[in-house]
């Protein structure tokens, strides 16, 4: 069996490929804890984010109205939305799109999987960063300065626009030079490749953006009768 060295198959992209190629049955030692520790790294992630007040503003007025045990209960189901949050963002990344990229080039299912862990800590710990300089400067925005949408914001307002290019960030660029460096080892059409996962990031970013101007949670709890 062939090992799986995160970051030296980072910078050798064609070991990687020799290894998993070679592989019994896409088996290679040290690929589990490697997945477990982006994983542990996603959720540690979204765990530190609910805890630092990001998006939790709505609750501040159960604190200042003096109902503590109801804001403790809040924060606490707020936690938990955040970790099951950080478990779909994992599922997605890794299982979703990657299906997406094999349909679109039909390319080995169990090979790109390996090639998004990649793509997932880069899209991560970009988000961190930005965590990391709100808490800086004290507030947060909605907006990410590793995106075009600040400076778009400035020029012409447009929610869904805006919330677009929000994700496509510079996580995303390289994002789709990671997966076309791998993967277009495996494809006679690198152009063609290139062409499909870059539109999976607009496809992505267009939902993303829906989602984000859309009343969901209103919706939802009108479903449940809330």
């Amino acid at each position: 069996m062939f090992e799986y060295k995160f970051w030296h198959h980072l910078s050798n992209p064609s070991q990687l490929i020799h290894n998993i190629e070679r592989s019994e049955d896409q088996r290679l030692i040290g690929y589990r804890k490697v997945l477990l520790a982006i994983f542990g790294f996603t959720l540690l992630f979204f765990i530190v984010r609910n805890f630092w007040g990001m998006n939790t503003t709505d609750l501040t007025a159960l604190l200042v109205n003096g109902e503590g045990d109801l804001y403790s209960f809040a924060r606490l189901m707020s936690l938990i939305g955040a970790i099951l949050a950080g478990i779909l963002f994992f599922i997605i990344h890794y299982y979703v799109i990657t299906y997406l990229i094999h349909l679109l080039t039909n390319i080995d299912y169990g090979w790109i999987r390996k090639i998004q862990l990649y793509v997932i800590f880069f899209i991560v710990l970009e988000k961190l960063l930005t965590v990391i300089i709100f808490a800086i400067a004290g507030y947060s925005t909605q907006f990410t300065m590793f995106s075009l949408a600040p400076m778009m914001a400035y020029v012409y307002y447009h929610d869904y626009l805006l919330f677009f290019l929000n994700q496509l960030t510079v996580a995303s660029i390289i994002a789709v030079w990671i997966q076309y460096i791998f993967l277009s080892n495996w494809t006679d059409r690198p152009k063609a490749l290139l062409f499909k996962l870059i539109l999976v990031q607009i496809v992505l970013a267009s939902l993303v953006a829906l989602y984000s101007i859309l009343p969901v949670l209103t919706w939802i709890e009108g479903w449940l009768g809330l």
